[in-house]
């Protein structure tokens, strides 16, 4: 069972106990949870990762420095890189 350190509000001591198992649960990350956490995570990651690599690349072709494959090879590779649940 899961231990945890509390300090007494009344005498200030502290003490480690068993968690209940409300406690369990309240800090527990359920698979859903931690799927739409990780997916938010990969889709911040990604607006970065497009706006710094991806984007030069689209607007290089648009001007005729890039190829529209480099811009869109790019976009492959960070999906690649930060992909969702």
């Amino acid at each position: 069972m899961a231990t945890g350190r509390f300090i007494d509000p009344t005498t200030g001591e502290r003490i480690e106990r068993e968690l209940t198992p409300d406690e369990i649960a309240a800090i527990t990350e359920t698979d859903a949870q931690r799927i739409a956490r990780e997916n938010a995570e990969a889709e911040q990651a990604r607006r970065g990762a497009f706006q710094a690599e991806a984007d030069p690349l689209y607007f290089g072709w648009q001007r005729g420095e890039n190829t529209e494959q480099a811009w869109r090879d790019k976009c492959d590779e960070i999906r690649a890189r930060y992909p969702y649940q």
